[in-house]
């Protein structure tokens, strides 16, 4: 049943200790598959993962990430992870290996690859396509600083996108979006920070409204940095949409 389908917040902030005070940035389990599926492994989720296996949450055995840019909000727990692995292997006679989808061309790519025999490494572009049980996941560029994709989960008619950062919506990424479920997007930066991070993230409430045209019937507004209040993003909403924009922490269904 579609019910089944969720995701888990893991974390979903900037890495930012200094501003945030605890690190726990970007990451979310995918729930109802017959694998445990991360979207994103950023700095900070790895002492709450492990912590997850310890309590027989997670089978380490049965793991796919999906890595959606080489960013360290994204990505640096692979590093953790890589290590645990290595040392685990050594010392147990069941040797493990974690599959990861990630694009090429960052340092934690050149780093984890040194570690031989812990991941089962895939090399994300926009040709790259999956099947897990009738899922089926496709990826898209956007538009942000280096290389960086969407996921599509699509079963059957309908579909979930998590676009991660952006700084913008290009054609390509509204085809992919439009007529979602449920779209988990960057909220993006208020407009004080928009002009120092244009590269990086647009202004959050150009961000929510772009989302909101797309025939999407839910926004959840991942990657929280600077506000609160969602009610005052929908006053930016066209007044013919009819989305829904929710603020997550915990776990939510992917689809109705």
């Amino acid at each position: 049943m579609m019910n089944n389908f969720k995701f888990y917040v893991l974390g979903n902030y900037s890495p930012n200790i200094r501003t945030f005070g605890k690190c726990k940035s970007t990451c979310y389990m995918l729930e109802g598959f017959n694998q445990h599926i991360f979207l994103d492994f950023g700095a900070g989720v790895f002492s709450k993962f492990i912590r997850m296996v310890k309590e027989g949450k997670i089978d380490l055995s049965n793991i796919l990430i999906i890595i959606s840019h080489n960013h360290v909000d994204h990505n640096l727990s692979l590093l953790s992870l890589a290590l645990y692995l290595y040392i685990y292997n050594l010392t147990h006679k069941k040797k493990v290996v974690v599959d990861v989808v990630l694009p090429h061309k960052s340092i934690v790519y050149n780093i984890i690859t040194e570690f031989k025999g812990v991941f089962n490494i895939h090399v994300l572009d926009e040709k790259f396509m999956m099947k897990i049980d009738d899922a089926k996941f496709t990826f898209c560029k956007t538009i942000h600083r280096g290389e960086s994709y969407a996921t599509k989960i699509q079963i059957k008619d309908k579909w979930f996108v998590y676009t991660s950062d952006i700084a913008k919506y290009s054609e390509e990424l509204k085809d992919f979006v439009w007529g979602s479920e449920a779209v988990l997007i960057d909220a993006g930066y208020p407009k004080k920070r928009f002009n120092s991070f244009r590269n990086y993230h647009g202004r959050t409430k150009d961000i929510l409204r772009d989302t909101s045209k797309l025939n999407v019937k839910k926004i959840y507004a991942s990657h929280i940095r600077f506000f609160s209040n969602y009610k005052d993003y929908e006053d930016y909403f066209p007044k013919y949409v009819k989305t829904q924009l929710v603020k997550i922490d915990n776990t939510y269904k992917m689809f109705k």
